[in-house]
């Protein structure tokens, strides 16, 4: 009889202890889970690069172990957004939640890429990075290996701002030639004509390359020859202005001719 006892006791403490162990499972794996978060959104393995003229209110992923393929990320409206991958850092603004996939090749180097969108809708925007074009795309100006394919999943009325953080002196070294930044321009794929179709572009005080734009597509910077096409510009100024002179000098000739027979 004593042995039996003794064995229902233990039974009754063992079967406590499963109870317990049940009723308190669902919260440890809770507390699992909102730990991966928190590290996911606010702490990696390394540093965020330093990004020039951050808002105050940036909401920052440090996830810079990662390279990043059909990465699947959010900014919600109204919230900037840094994501810094191993690879690219990207600070993203939109007016309207938007959803993100992300794909940078491991080719690519690490930039610097902020885009600001103000669209109609919310919308899906997937983004894959490379250093290098797509076939039969390549252009003819020099270029910073930066190419950055653009595609929302509906048609979207929008305007948006394209920035790229020069720092002359990494890109020096990266591509083997002497960048100048007042050259630079931003460029999209025109898929109808097959070029590349340059857009008014400029430095900002932080030292980014914006440009605006009212469509996606393949975009990427170059490095134009703005001397030789403000020369053609002079020239052919010359030659309509010189026209219209010439023009000018013949009706008053015709008028000092005709005046003077009258007298």
């Amino acid at each position: 009889m004593g042995e039996y006892k003794v064995g229902k006791k233990s039974i009754r403490v063992v079967t406590l202890s499963f109870l317990i162990g049940i009723l308190t499972l669902p919260t440890l794996a809770f507390a699992g889970i909102q730990s991966v978060d928190e590290n996911d959104k606010s702490y990696g393995v390394g540093n965020i690069p330093e990004v020039p003229g951050l808002p105050d209110n940036v909401i920052q992923y440090n996830r810079t172990n990662t390279i990043p393929i059909q990465q699947k990320d959010q900014v919600l409206a109204g919230e900037p957004t840094l994501f810094a991958y191993q690879n690219t850092t990207m600070l993203f603004n939109s007016t309207k939640n938007c959803h993100l996939v992300i794909t940078a090749e491991a080719t690519a180097n690490q930039k610097i890429f902020a885009l600001s969108i103000d669209p109609n809708q919310t919308m899906t925007l997937t983004m894959n990075i490379s250093s290098n074009p797509l076939q039969n795309k390549q252009d003819k100006d020099k270029n910073l290996n930066f190419y950055a394919n653009i595609e929302p999943n509906a048609t979207v009325k929008l305007t948006a701002q394209l920035k790229l953080h020069i720092n002359q002196t990494e890109l020096n070294q990266e591509l083997d030639w002497e960048v100048t930044p007042e050259k630079l321009t931003w460029m999209y794929w025109n898929g109808t004509q097959n070029e590349w179709v340059k857009v008014p572009s400029f430095i900002d005080q932080n030292g980014y390359l914006v440009c605006n734009t009212n469509h996606f597509s393949i975009w990427t910077i170059g490095e134009t020859d703005d001397l030789t096409e403000k020369t053609q510009a002079i020239i052919d100024m010359a030659l309509i202005y010189g026209g219209i002179g010439v023009g000018i000098a013949i009706i008053l000739a015709i008028g000092i001719a005709v005046f003077s027979k009258r007298r």
